[in-house]
C-alpha cells in the first residue's frame, strides 16, 4: 500500500465502518488492479467498497483507453448503481460470493439490452440483444458487475484484434505490439486495469492467446463443461481470465455447468475446483514443445525451461518429450473444415455474400474463400476432419498418456513478437531469431487442442520477452480433467513471474 498519489477511499465506505475510525488509503492503481479474492475480504472488512475499485478502474480508462482501444462499449451508469447496492450490501450482510466484483464482456457475449457487433461494420446498428447469455447472466446472480464490453477481430476470425469498424487494440505492456484474439480486448482490459475479470472464448486459442500477450490466467474449458450457444462445436466454448490464478478459478467455478435460465442440454453439472495450492508430488508431466508445428523464439524456449524448474520445485516430474502431432492436414484447414461444415457454416455464407468488400481484409478474404468453395465444406470434410483428430488423439494417448503422464505442457506461443495491427492475409510472414513464421503462427500450439477439443487447457504467465511483452504457458489435461490442469496451474503459480503487483505493472501506458 502506498501514501504517495492515493486514491481515497470514498466518504460512503467510512460511514459504513462501525469498528474504526478510518479507512485505508490505496493508491489508484492498487485498487484498479487489486485481485478478485483480496478486494471481497478487503469489503467484507468494510476497508474498501466495491464503488472505490470502480472509480479508480474507471479513471484507468479515461486515461488510458485512447491509445490501448479495447472498448467497444462502456457501462459506467449502470456499473455506478450496481456498485452502490454492492456496498449496501456489504453493509447489511446480504452480500453474494463476487459482490461487487467487476468484470469486462466479451463483444460475444452480453447483458440483455446491449448491442454486439462482432467487431464488424455490418452490424453496428444491430437491435439491443433481448436477454443476457448465460456468461453475463451467471457472474451477475453472484454480485459481480459488467462495466464494459471489449473488441474483437471482426467475427472472432484473427488472432489479432484490429478490425475496421473499432480500429487498433494495442498491448498495455508495449503498444507497438498485439494482444492477441480473438478474446483481446478483453485481455488488454485487464492489463489495463479497467475491471477485475473478463469473459472470454477459444475456438482456435482465442482465450490462451490473449492471456499469453497481456501477462494474464486463462482457461479453455473442455468441451461441454460451459453453456455454448453452438450445440455442435465442441472445438469452442467460454470460459474466464483473470489477472491471477485465484481470480480464474474463482470464475470458472461460477461459470461452468448449466444455467437455470439458458440451458442446453450438452452442459451437464461441474465439479467446484480448488483454489488452494496443492503439491504436486507424485505428478509426471510431459513437456512437448512444439508439437513439430513451428519452432519457438529463443526467449519462449528460456522460459519454458524455467517453468519445468518451477514445476519440479513444486514436486513434479517434468520430463522433456519428443513429440508431433504429425498433422495431415493443415490445421487452419481442420478447424475450417469443422467450422464452416457445421453450424458456422451455410448461414454464415449466406448471410456475408455480397457484403465481403464491407469486411476487415482477413474475414472478407475468409468468407470469400468459404463461398467459392461451398460444395467442399460438407459431411466429407467433417468426417475427414474428424478422423484426422481421431488419429491426433490416438497419438497423444499412445505416446504421451499410456506412457504414465498426467498432463502435458507447452509454450502457449511461439512469439509474441507481433506488430498490432499484423494482418495474415497482407501482410509478410513474422521473422525472429532465424525463424520465419507461417501466417497462423498464434495459433499454431493453440489450435491442436481445440480440435481435440475435450482437453482442457490453460494459459499461464512464463516470461516477458526482450520488447516486454508477455508470453505464457499451457498447461493441458486428460479429457475433461480440468481438475488437475488447475491443480498445477495453482502450484506453478506460486514460482510464476508475478504481474500486475508492486512495481511490476505494463509500461506501454501510464
Amino acid at each position: 500500500m502506498k501514501l504517495a498519489s492515493t486514491f481515497k477511499v470514498a466518504p460512503i465506505a467510512i460511514a459504513l465502518l462501525t469498528s474504526s475510525a478510518f479507512a485505508a488509503d490505496f493508491s489508484q492503481k492498487e485498487l484498479a488492479y487489486m485481485p478478485a479474492n483480496t478486494q471481497i475480504e478487503l469489503f467484507k472488512s468494510g476497508m474498501i467498497t466495491p464503488l472505490d475499485v470502480l472509480h479508480a478502474q474507471k479513471a484507468q480508462y479515461e486515461q488510458t483507453n485512447d491509445v490501448v482501444n479495447a472498448v467497444t462499449y462502456d457501462h459506467w451508469e449502470t456499473a455506478e448503481k450496481a456498485a452502490k447496492e454492492a456496498t449496501e450490501r456489504y453493509q447489511n450482510g446480504t452480500y453474494r460470493s463476487m459482490e461487487g466484483v467487476t468484470f469486462a464482456v466479451k463483444d460475444e457475449h452480453h447483458d440483455k439490452g446491449w448491442k454486439v457487433t462482432f467487431g464488424s461494420k455490418l452490424h453496428m446498428n444491430d437491435e439491443p440483444t433481448t436477454h443476457a447469455d448465460p456468461m453475463v447472466s451467471k457472474l451477475k446472480s453472484v454480485g459481480a458487475i459488467p462495466v464494459i464490453q471489449t473488441t474483437v477481430p471482426e467475427l472472432y476470425f484473427n488472432w489479432v484484434t484490429s478490425t475496421d469498424a473499432w480500429g487498433t487494440s494495442r498491448n498495455p505492456w508495449n503498444t507497438e505490439f498485439a494482444v492477441g484474439g480473438s478474446s483481446g480486448g478483453s485481455g488488454a482490459a485487464l492489463a489495463a486495469g479497467y475491471a477485475t475479470i473478463a469473459t472470454g472464448s477459444d475456438m482456435g486459442g482465442s482465450i490462451r492467446i490473449p492471456s499469453s500477450f497481456n501477462g494474464l490466467y486463462g482457461l479453455k474449458p473442455a468441451a461441454n463443461t460451459t453453456p455454448n450457444a453452438a450445440l455442435y462445436s465442441y472445438f469452442s466454448g467460454s470460459g474466464p481470465i483473470a489477472r491471477s490464478f485465484e481470480d480464474m478459478v474463482m470464475m470458472y467455478n461460477v461459470m461452468a455447468g448449466p444455467d437455470a435460465q439458458w440451458s442446453v442440454p450438452n452442459v451437464g453439472e461441474q465439479e467446484k475446483l480448488s483454489k488452494e495450492t496443492q503439491s504436486l508430488e507424485g505428478m509426471k508431466i510431459a513437456y512437448i514443445g512444439d508439437m513439430g508445428t513451428s519452432p519457438m523464439a529463443n526467449y519462449v524456449a528460456d522460459g519454458m525451461e524455467d517453468a519445468m524448474a518451477v514445476l519440479r520445485k513444486q514436486g513434479a516430474t517434468v520430463d522433456t518429450v519428443s513429440f508431433d502431432f504429425d498433422m495431415q492436414m493443415g490445421l487452419l484447414e481442420g478447424v475450417s473444415n469443422l467450422a464452416f461444415s457445421g453450424a458456422m457454416g451455410a448461414p454464415m455464407m449466406d448471410a456475408y455474400a455480397g457484403h465481403t468488400d464491407e469486411m476487415t481484409t482477413y474475414t472478407g478474404g475468409l468468407i470469400k474463400k468459404a463461398i467459392s468453395h461451398r460444395e467442399d465444406y460438407d459431411g466429407r470434410a467433417q468426417a475427414k476432419t474428424e478422423a484426422e483428430v481421431l488419429r491426433m488423439w490416438t497419438k497423444l494417448s499412445s505416446e504421451i498418456y499410456a506412457k504414465g503422464y498426467d498432463l502435458v505442457i507447452a509454450p502457449t506461443m511461439p512469439t509474441v513478437s507481433v506488430p498490432a495491427d499484423y494482418n495474415f492475409i497482407t501482410d509478410k510472414p513474422l521473422k525472429e531469431d532465424g525463424h520465419t513464421y507461417d501466417k497462423a503462427v498464434g495459433m499454431m500450439y493453440t489450435l491442436p487442442f481445440n480440435l481435440l477439443g475435450w482437453l482442457p487447457a490453460a494459459s499461464v504467465p512464463a516470461g516477458l520477452s526482450p520488447d516486454g511483452v508477455p508470453f505464457g504457458l499451457q498447461i493441458i489435461g486428460k479429457p475433461a480433467d480440468t481438475k488437475t490442469v488447475v491443480k498445477v496451474a495453482g502450484a506453478y503459480s506460486k514460482g510464476a513471474p508475478k504481474f500486475f503487483t508492486g512495481d511490476n505493472l505494463p509500461k506501454g501506458v501510464k
